[in-house]
């Protein structure tokens, strides 16, 4: 079988969407080598993500890589339905696109998508106007061809159905994605230390952690919140908050708060983590925030889970459905409470392990092979 797909997302880095991408070919290539994989990269940048991925991928797939801007791909592709994918990689069995892209194929291919959250339809005001525009072109295609639709959660199958009822005709399969084989409680305390002090972060100092992009839609603003009133209690004064992550959008209001609370000392911006790095930090942390709004997945806190470090979150979208039922989750109004609760009472957390990459890519395999 011939796989193709779209990994232009390995530009944001860091990102959700860009994990995603990398872990499922990844380990598409180490358990399944006997298919062919063709992957196709556009974009007028090549990040650290970028490089980082193809020194793993070797030889183990096809890379073809272009520079056209994806405002241009957006014109061709979801306005136009002009310049098929073969033209540009070859002929394939399964072509696997992007959530922003869906370019015109072959009626001897077939389209397969991954859904990963409906915030853009759900929560428009947390997305910039183009971003709104992508996603809602791409869906428009996807269920016309009647792609086959993999979700993160039946929650995001659930708020599919909702806001596209004509997507009932798509076949449609949820899939919890994995959580990477980096993620565990095995570094040394030496190790963490090398790795905090790469990032300029003092190990000495115990500290929250936030991981993900500073957008509207992860609640930062609570979360800042929170963590001032915290840090007033004589016992947690000397806490620190660092966030893992890049700067998103629509984020000004974030950054006035921690200067109209005087927290610019308190607050650490990391940035970009390597993959590598980043289970030193979940371990050296006392607790991970993340109190989003929503979530078609939320794979921060399991990560974290897997590091053996509580995550403070609501019980809202996919983290209800991911988290055990007896969860000590935070309420709207109670995050100070739930908090301290945390760290005074760490909950059960080895219900992340069953969160695997094997598993994901056994159940995807075997849902293309129905398709060809």
């Amino acid at each position: 079988m011939t796989i193709g797909f779209d990994i232009s997302m390995l530009m944001y880095e860091g990102s959700g969407v860009a994990t995603y991408t990398k872990h499922l070919i990844l380990n598409l290539v180490k358990y399944y080598p006997q298919n062919q994989y063709k992957l196709f990269y556009s974009s007028l940048r090549k990040p650290h993500a970028y490089f980082d991925f193809l020194n793993k991928i070797g030889t183990k797939a096809e890379v073809f890589t272009y520079h056209i801007p994806p405002r241009f791909l957006n014109y061709v592709w979801n306005t136009h339905s002009i310049l098929s994918i073969q033209s540009l990689i070859g002929d394939m069995d399964i072509y696997h696109s992007s959530d922003y892209l869906r370019p015109p194929l072959k009626p001897t291919v077939k389209g397969v998508t991954t859904l990963h959250d409906l915030t853009w339809k759900k929560y428009p005001q947390y997305h910039t106007k183009d971003i709104v525009e992508l996603h809602s072109r791409k869906m428009k295609k996807t269920i016309k061809y009647k792609d086959t639709i993999i979700v993160d959660s039946a929650n995001t199958k659930k708020d599919l159905l909702y806001y596209f009822p004509a997507a009932v005709k798509n076949k449609i399969h949820v899939l919890y994605p994995g959580i990477s084989d980096l993620h565990g409680a095995g570094n040394s305390k030496n190790k963490i230390k090398n790795v905090l002090k790469k990032y300029k972060v003092p190990f000495t100092h115990k500290f929250l952690l936030y991981v993900g992009a500073i957008e509207p839609r992860k609640n930062l603003e609570t979360a800042i919140k929170t963590f001032h009133r915290f840090i007033q209690e004589k016992q947690y004064q000397n806490f620190t908050f660092l966030f893992i992550g890049r700067a998103g959008w629509k984020n000004d209001n974030i950054f006035a708060q921690i200067s109209n609370l005087h927290l610019q000392n308190k607050i650490q911006f990391v940035g970009y983590v390597d993959d590598a790095d980043l289970p030193c930090f979940y371990q050296a942390a006392s607790a991970l925030v993340y109190l989003s709004h929503y979530e078609g997945f939320g794979l921060p806190p399991l990560e974290a889970s897997r590091c053996g470090t509580p995550s403070l979150l609501y019980k809202n979208s996919s983290m209800a459905e991911t988290f055990p039922a007896n969860y000590p989750f935070a309420s709207r109004g109670d995050e100070l409470l739930a908090l301290k609760s945390l760290l005074e009472k760490k909950p059960p957390l080895a219900f992340a392990k069953k969160f695997t990459w094997k598993n994901y890519v056994d159940r995807y395999i075997n849902i293309l092979s129905t398709q060809v």
